[in-house]
């Protein structure tokens, strides 16, 4: 199963038009090409920090009279970090512009996890067509245990 964000943009007529999702945990791609994945997703400053991380581990293979091994090694660091990083920067960068998390959905899928979405965000909203309005479904009942059902309680 993966897990994934979900973003609305709250300025939007129907912000979930424009939902966005973005999976957590490891970004492969952010790892395999951090530069271009940076640049490709307009994260600037991610780009500079990897071009600055990459020129300090030049500095210190220089320095240390490291071989191909150490420079390969910094670099792997610098990717497997920038992969664990990658959809952190995306959430920030969505969070500066303004965009609200809303909601976090599990999937075997993208599709999946999108339907999920979709259908949890659907039946917490009620459209009044007259009004033009959206308004919250009351919240669910919460449920009491009894002695002799001895069901917990759950808020």
């Amino acid at each position: 199963m993966q897990v994934y964000t979900v973003h609305i943009h709250p300025g939007d007529a129907d912000p979930m038009e424009n939902a966005i999702l973005i999976r957590e945990g490891f970004n492969f791609w952010a790892f395999l090409l951090s530069g271009l994945w940076a640049l490709y997703h307009r994260l600037w400053l991610g780009f500079f920090a990897i071009v600055a991380v990459s020129l300090a581990s030049g500095l210190l293979v220089r320095l240390f009279n490291g071989g191909p091994e150490m420079d390969f090694a910094l670099a792997l660091l610098t990717g497997i970090g920038f992969g664990l990083i990658g959809n952190d920067l995306k959430r920030r960068k969505l969070a500066a512009k303004g965009w609200k998390m809303v909601d976090i959905v599990a999937g075997k899928t993208y599709s999946d996890a999108e339907y999920r979405c979709f259908a949890n965000l659907g039946s917490q909203r009620i459209r009044t067509a007259h009004l033009g309005i959206t308004q919250l479904a009351s919240p669910p009942q919460t449920v009491v245990s009894t002695p002799s059902s001895g069901s917990p309680s759950y808020p």
